[in-house]
């Protein structure tokens, strides 16, 4: 039988070897936090991923805007559900702030998508939550982005000239 002590220091150096690999994360030591955090954003494709989180909210509100039907409106919000997940999963960022500014954005950003997709008709109130939960994640985005500008000085466009083939796009 082990006893207690030793029990206890044990899981005491089990949790102090996962605080230090946490706080690791996103750290490659090379270099200094401002280029640590240039890299990462560049890795990440960052402006992208906002750009093209921000343009599948307005194609949203465009699809309704043209009654172009509930099926087109569920497809771009499937899409922008898939694009929020794929883009949490480069978190951790190099800076704790930036990462917590992120993980929360792109959750509003999911979270608004299916709103959206399980809006039954354009009157549902789902929209409605779908158009504050969007608001909410592009007001982080533009601090997280302020964030990046302020710590390495990198001014970060959130343009994109592509759009996504959507064809077979489904939420679940």
């Amino acid at each position: 039988m082990i006893a207690k002590p030793w029990l206890w220091l044990g899981a005491v150096l089990v949790i102090a070897v996962g605080v230090v690999a946490f706080l690791s994360l996103g750290r490659s030591g090379s270099g200094t936090a401002s280029q640590e955090l240039r890299a990462w954003v560049g890795r990440t494709d960052l402006g992208q991923v906002v750009g093209t989180l921000e343009g599948d909210g307005e194609a949203v509100r465009k699809a309704l805007s043209a009654h172009a039907g509930m099926s087109t409106v569920h497809t771009v919000c499937a899409a922008m559900a898939t694009e929020a997940q794929t883009a949490n999963d480069d978190l951790p960022a190099p800076d704790v702030r930036l990462t917590q500014l992120l993980a929360r954005a792109y959750g509003l950003a999911y979270d608004a998508a299916e709103s959206c997709y399980r809006a039954p008709s354009p009157a549902s109130a789902l929209l409605a939550t779908f158009a504050s939960d969007r608001a909410r994640a592009g007001a982080l985005f533009g601090r997280a982005l302020r964030r990046v500008r302020s710590l390495s000085g990198l001014e970060v466009p959130t343009t994109t000239t592509t759009v996504p083939d959507l064809t077979g796009t489904s939420l679940f």
